[in-house]
């Protein structure tokens, strides 16, 4: 899994619960003020009923008094008792009627409209008094209807409080609920960035310590995403690329000591023949004795000289002293270095007539070529021709070095000149490090050129030194 699908997942997962968290407490909130409303408006219209109770006893109370005083005060009182008793029925109609109490609000109207039109305000005081019997039989059933609308609306109050009290329950296990879902989300995804995220840091961490503090089998777990996946393969092919050439460069050190030692006891069995308890040889011998300590000292000298010229190039120091020479007298001093050795070789040099002027290190440049000319000397071991051949192409300068040796597999040439590689199908031949063919394309990439090799095993190789002929490269 990537990080960013992690993310996205932990992200999604997240959301949704926050989105069902959002719509429960909605649906809730709305239910919730439907509810309310509803129990307002019961309550409002219990008010209003309260009322025109209150304000129907008071009419018939005044209607009474007018009846047995006719006094103006009370008739104004009867008035005004009317005019609440109007207002107040009006109050009820506004708020949503239930199809419940649809039936008793209806008739309870009717029995106040009822009541309302047999008592006219301009009635006479004889016809009141007439109709006292009549008028409280109407009062009482008026009343009863209002006590019958009541009852319904204070049962439908009760509803209503119920439903209210259930959506709080309700709402309260959905806020529980919710809060648990989203803990448990919250946790989900801590504990997924902990297991994948947190935990494989801590290893590859633990890994680079371990490396740190001298212990180079250290290897990092491959485990989470696959960004820390690939860090951590990056981080063990790194260590064991690390070590494999620190194994290598030991590797080079004791090859380099043990191609020490031959010169140095060559060096101290001369040296041996020249002690100051003994009388010097004639001077034949001891001019022989000189030449050979000369011989084996400026081998001792290349061979710190090689060591040091790869340790410039492993640290990208490496300087060019460039010159104008010509590229034939560079590949004829080559081959005249190695023909008295190469006994068991024939070596043929192939030069045109005019001069091949090079811009290059002649000391470099004869480095390259002593190392494709010893390997083709090396890989031939049973002897054969071995062919340097300079020619110029344009602005290009080529140098081959042809053998008729073991050659080299298809699978090998791509790896040639990769750091202490030796290619299988000749590594047994002849002893090395691997480090020949590497230094050689360092140098002549450095000078802006290149070095392309044709192979065919069993049937010999041509290495091709290839440089611009003018001042091209630049200096390392």
């Amino acid at each position: 899994m990537k990080l960013k699908t992690l993310a996205a997942a932990s992200t999604a997962w997240l959301a949704a619960l926050a989105l069902l968290t959002a719509s429960g407490f909605t649906l809730s909130a709305t239910y919730m003020t439907r509810e309310v409303t509803c129990l307002f408006n019961i309550v409002r219209e219990v008010r209003s009923i309260t009322q025109l109770e209150v304000h129907l006893l008071a009419h018939e109370r005044e209607s009474a008094r007018v009846a047995l005083t006719h006094l103006p005060e009370h008739v104004g009182a009867r008035d005004a008792a009317r005019r609440e008793l109007s207002r107040w029925l009006e109050d009820p109609r506004e708020p949503p009627v239930t199809a419940e109490s649809a039936g008793v609000f209806e008739e309870a109207e009717r029995e106040i409209e009822h009541y309302l039109a047999t008592h006219p305000r301009a009635q006479e005081d004889r016809e009141a008094e007439a109709d006292a019997g009549a008028s409280h039989e109407e009062v009482d059933r008026t009343f009863a209807a209002l006590e019958r609308l009541l009852a319904t609306r204070l049962a439908e109050a009760r509803i209503a409080r119920q439903r209210v009290d259930e959506v709080h329950r309700l709402s309260e296990i959905v806020s529980l609920g919710a809060a648990g879902l989203l803990l448990a989300g919250v946790l989900l995804a801590l504990w997924q960035l902990r297991r994948c995220v947190y935990r494989p840091l801590l290893s590859i961490r633990a890994a680079i310590d371990r490396y740190g503090a001298g212990s180079h089998d250290a290897r990092a777990p491959q485990g989470g995403l696959d960004e820390l996946r690939e860090i951590a393969v990056a981080f063990n092919e790194m260590a064991a690329a690390l070590a494999e050439q620190r194994k290598r460069q030991l590797g080079i050190l004791a090859s380099v000591a043990h191609d020490l030692r031959n010169p140095l006891a060559a060096l101290k069995l001369t040296v041996d023949g020249l002690r100051p308890d003994r009388p010097l040889p004639h001077e034949e011998r001891l001019r022989s004795m000189l030449a050979r300590i000369g011989k084996e000292a400026a081998r001792c000298d290349r061979m710190l000289t090689d060591l040091m010229d790869i340790a410039r190039l492993e640290g990208g120091e490496l300087e060019l002293r460039r010159e104008t020479r010509d590229a034939r007298e560079l590949a004829r001093d080559v081959v005249e270095l190695y023909r008295p050795t190469a006994t068991a070789h024939e070596l043929g040099l192939s030069l045109p007539e005019e001069p091949v002027p090079l811009r290059c290190d002649p000391i470099r440049i004869e480095q390259v070529l002593n190392n494709l000319v010893a390997n083709a000397i090396k890989y031939s071991p049973a002897g054969g021709a071995v062919q340097v051949t300079v020619a110029r192409a344009g602005a290009e300068v080529s140098i081959a070095v042809s053998d008729r040796g073991v050659g080299i597999a298809a699978d090998d040439q791509r790896r040639l000149f990769e750091r202490y590689f030796r290619a299988p199908s000749s590594s047994g031949v002849a002893p090395g490090v691997g480090l020949g063919l590497w230094a050689a394309l360092r140098i002549a990439e450095a000078h802006g050129g290149r070095i392309e090799v044709t192979s065919a095993e069993g049937r010999g190789s041509t290495f091709t030194l290839r440089l611009p002929s003018t001042s091209g490269g630049a200096a390392a």
